[in-house]
Formats: C-alpha cells, structure tokens, sequence
C-alpha cells in the first residue's frame, strides 16, 4: 500500500504541487479583500468538489462530447450545461450544510439567487476552461509522444533493413566466393581419382563416394523443397561406406529400409543429418551394440527410426544442434502433423522416432532436383569447365 501511494505520488506531484500553490494564492487574496479567512472544511469540501468538475470534465465528459464530430454539436453544449448546473446545486446545498453544523455563519433566506447562480456560473466556466485547456494539452503531449514512437519505429526499421541489406550483400559475396570451392575441389578429386585409379582401387573408390557426397551437399540449395527420398539413402550408404573403409568395416551399424520409401518425397539432409549424428556422437565398436537405422512406412505413417550407443561428449550444451534444425524444418515444412521424438535410455542408448503421414510425402509443392539429373552421379570424366 506504501509503494502504491508514493507511486501515486510521484505520478501527480506536478498536480499536487499546483494545486496546492493555487489554492494558497485564491484563499489568501479572498481572506484579505474581505478581511476574513474562512473555516479549514470550508476550503476543503469546496475545493474537493473543484477537483472532481476539473478531472470528471478533462478526462471523461470532455472526451465523450468530442469523441463523434458529428454529434460533438450538441453533445459539449449539452454536457456544459449539466456541469455547470450539477456544480451550482452541489456548492448550494454543501454552502446549506456548512450552515447547519454551524461552521459557515448562517444566513436567513439563503437561497439560488440570481446573484448566487451567477458568481458560482462564473466559477464553474473559469475551472471548466482550465480543465479544457489541460484536456488539448495532455491530447498534444500524447499525440507528440505517440509521433515520436512511431519516429522511433521507423528509424528502427530504416536500420534493421539496412542491416539486414548488408548482411545479404555479406552473404551474397560468400556465396560468390565459394562458388570456386566446389569447382576447385572436384576438379581436384577428378585429378586424384585418375591418378591412384590404377594403383589403388579401393582408394579411387572412396573418392567417388566422397565426391557423390559432397555433390549431394553443395547442391542441396537447388534440390527445392522436397527431394526424392532415395537419392538422400544412397548417400546415406556413400556415408556407411566410407565410415567402414576407415574403420576397417568393424563399424557395427545397420541400415533397413523399405524399397517403397525411395519413392517418397520428404525435405532433404534429414536422414543424412540423423546418420551423421549417429557417426559423431555414437560409440560404434562395441561388441553387442549394433547401431542400427530403420525406414519403413506403417499404417499410412512414414517411419524412421535409430538407436545408437551414445559416447560421453553426447550430453554436452551444443551437443544436439542437427536434431533442433531438423524439428525446426519438419515444423516448416509438415506443422504438427510430424512427430519426432528422442531420448537417453538408462543403457546410455540414443533412441529416434521419426513419423510423417504417408499422404504428406507422395506430393511436392516445389521442383525437385536430381543428382542422377545433373550428370554428377559419379566422379570419373567430370571436370568443371569454370
């Protein structure tokens, strides 16, 4: 309750402060034109009634009156006058009052002369115009205040495109730039392919797989918004493949799935994304924890599934980074109608579900690019003419 009022307080203490100078400057020229001062209450219930004709008309009846121009014609004439008469009648019978408590001298035929009507007119009209005045003042204050928050927004939003102008022409220039790295590396992996063909086929094997790959990466932008499902497994398998050769194929991994599912449109890197996942923070050479992929399709639902020995570093801020944009990108592209869910079983076994109605997945809104399509399935004889 304390805080409250000095809040208050501290709100309206230009008012108060105001208030209080007027009301000590009328009482003083009043007491001394007419030689006497009067009685505490009598400032006290006359001014209080003051108040209320000031802020009722300043922030309620005014503001109704003017609220439809149209009818603004004879709704102020009409509030006026209600004003002024509710004042006259409530500082008549207040005067009554006071008389009958003895703390104004009684005077015998008090009554609403004309000579009453017209001084307390005068009053009513001299608070109802300050109260007027500080209406369009405050209107003025919120006006400005409200233009020069909308200046604000505007001056924010000059400077957010512009950033956001710079951060594309960034980005563009990037773009641009690594245009040369693709060109540099295939060119590069054709020149080694051809040069350890002969020697090591095994290597020149793995070249091709990695270049398929990375293909299959850098031309992602183009693919569209939906890919055909098969091609992202086939790279799935270059990843398998070339995971193996480094490890002397003792990776205990398994990858299932259903022929039916690389007829399938879904949005792309979303398996390459889960296998990668698997490959980085799963612990693949122990015996009798085989990691294992499944994709098949099930009472008109899309499946796909892991699990996975988790290593230490899995539980680590940062860790699960793929999986977030993989929910955001599901979320985009299917709303709630995806379901992903994942967990840590007490075994320390990373468990995946991925389900998407079939229905979703059979059409595509946008076009679809083929690695097949490009001429790039495999490395040997390209050579990028840049």
């Amino acid at each position: 309750m304390k805080r409250i009022i000095e809040n208050w307080l501290r709100k309206y203490r230009l008012h108060l402060l105001i208030w209080v100078l007027f009301i000590l400057y009328e009482s003083v020229v009043i007491g001394l034109v007419s030689g006497t001062f009067g009685h505490p209450l009598t400032y006290a219930v006359h001014y209080t009634t003051i108040f209320i004709l000031f802020y009722t008309h300043a922030g309620l009846f005014l503001p109704w009156s003017l609220k439809d121009k149209r009818a603004a014609f004879w709704r102020l004439p009409l509030i006026l006058a209600l004003e002024i008469a509710v004042y006259i009648v409530i500082s008549y019978w207040i005067d009554k009052a006071l008389m009958a408590v003895h703390i104004v001298a009684y005077q015998k035929g008090y009554r609403l002369s004309y000579l009453y009507n017209l001084k307390m007119l005068y009053r009513a009209i001299y608070f109802l115009g300050f109260a007027t005045g500080y209406y369009f003042l405050m209107t003025y204050i919120k006006e400005k205040k409200k233009t020069n928050e909308l200046e604000k927004q505007r001056l924010k939003d000059i400077i957010y495109r512009q950033k956001s102008e710079q951060e594309l022409t960034k980005a563009q220039n990037a773009f641009l730039k690594a245009q040369i790295n693709p060109h540099l590396l295939f060119n590069t992996l054709d020149f080694i392919y051809h040069n350890i063909d002969a020697t090591s086929p095994v290597a020149a094997d793995a070249v091709i797989k990695l270049s398929e790959m990375m293909r299959f990466a850098i031309d992602s932008d183009k693919m569209g918004d939906f890919i055909c499902f098969g091609e992202e497994i086939d790279q799935v398998e270059n990843l398998l493949y070339l995971n193996q050769m480094r490890r002397n194929y003792e990776l205990a991994f398994r990858l299932y799935y259903e022929e039916e599912a690389r007829q399938l449109y879904l949005i792309p890197l979303v398996l390459l994304t889960l296998v990668e996942n698997i490959f980085k923070h799963g612990s693949l050479d122990q015996p009798g924890n085989e990691a294992s992929v499944s994709i098949y399709t099930e009472n008109g639902i899309f499946h796909i599934e892991t699990d996975n020995l988790t290593d230490n570093q899995w539980s680590k801020p940062g860790s699960r980074t793929g999986l977030i944009n993989i929910e955001k990108r599901l979320r985009y592209a299917y709303g709630n109608e995806a379901k992903l869910d994942y967990h840590t079983d007490e075994a320390r076994h990373f468990k995946l579900h991925l389900a998407i109605p079939l229905e979703l997945l059979k059409t595509h809104d946008g076009p679809t690019v083929s690695l097949k399509d490009n001429g790039t399935e495999s490395l040997p004889g390209y050579a990028d003419p840049s």
